[in-house]
């Protein structure tokens, strides 16, 4: 079978087999693939191809240049990861910063919380249009919340704004192709260490345990912030193995954090969540020994 190329900018006919392109992100000498059972939508704009396909085994596919973004079957636990361990180690998070993440999954959990400001940044507005359109049930209304403010550009000079200002950030990134890559530099996550109030959390997907990319990224926000700490979950549209997500804070200790403080403040605010619980909040911060390193 071919692997489907995307940079043609042309569908697959029907019948064929969707898989990831070795060329983009850090390179492998594997990948995976799915049949594709319908192709929806397909875009090639200035700053990535997005391709929009229905499957039996993941549901509908969002890929960008090549690479799985999310499955609609699967979302819930990528998104809800990123969102509510950081949320819930935090006493009152009312400033909200997400760079990424315009197919409103993240901002669906966070419109859950009683934030005051929640600012979203993406810089491919297709993103978000093809979102609303093909995915309306991974938003699921959260673009219409009031406290939102969206906001068309580049992340990386967006946080350069602020000072002491967010409670929690979140950044959503894609893996580092492209435009993306200096979403990836020590700058960067610099700028977002000052953007964060004293109390204030960093929240960012760090893909695989074992991807070099991912390593540096834990590495670097380490050993900006005082305190770091990884969560992990499966999540079947990565399927090469957990997925991790990190959190860096300049004083909040998240080894610290009891149990039944998670619990006490989860059944106060009353969060909904169909993978995240206060006890998976602590077995998915558990590390095997070999990966602790």
């Amino acid at each position: 079978m071919k692997i489907v190329k995307l940079m043609k900018g042309k569908f697959p006919s029907q019948g064929r087999w969707f898989f990831e392109d070795l060329e983009a992100g850090e390179k492998t000498d594997f990948t995976w693939g799915t049949a594709i059972d319908k192709e929806v939508y397909f875009k090639k704009n200035k700053y990535q191809d997005i391709l929009v396909f229905d499957t039996k085994d993941f549901g509908r596919i969002l890929a960008l240049d090549g690479l799985v973004q999310f499955s609609t079957k699967y979302e819930f636990i990528y998104h809800e990861m990123l969102i509510h361990p950081a949320f819930l180690c935090h006493k009152n998070p009312k400033k909200i910063l997400i760079i990424g993440g315009g197919d409103g999954g993240i901002l669906r959990e966070v419109v859950k919380y009683k934030a005051e400001e929640i600012y979203l940044v993406e810089i491919d507005r297709d993103i978000i249009e093809v979102s609303k359109k093909y995915f309306p049930f991974v938003s699921d209304g959260a673009f219409k919340d009031k406290r939102v403010r969206i906001f068309i550009e580049d992340g990386l000079n967006f946080v350069k704004k602020f000072k002491n200002y967010f409670d929690i950030i979140i950044v959503d990134s894609t893996d580092p192709t492209r435009f993306s890559l200096p979403l990836f530099s020590e700058g960067f996550y610099q700028n977002i260490f000052k953007a964060l109030k004293k109390d204030g959390i960093l929240s960012v997907q760090t893909a695989y345990f074992r991807e070099e990319f991912a390593k540096k990224l834990r590495q670097m926000i380490g050993k900006i912030f005082p305190y770091f700490k990884i969560h992990k979950a499966y999540v079947g549209c990565f399927p090469f193995d957990e997925h991790t997500f990190s959190l860096g804070s300049k004083v909040i200790d998240f080894n610290k954090i009891k149990l039944v403080v998670i619990q006490e403040r989860y059944k106060k605010l009353n969060i909904k969540t169909k993978y995240y619980s206060p006890e998976i909040h602590f077995s998915s911060g558990v590390i095997p020994n070999n990966l602790k390193k």
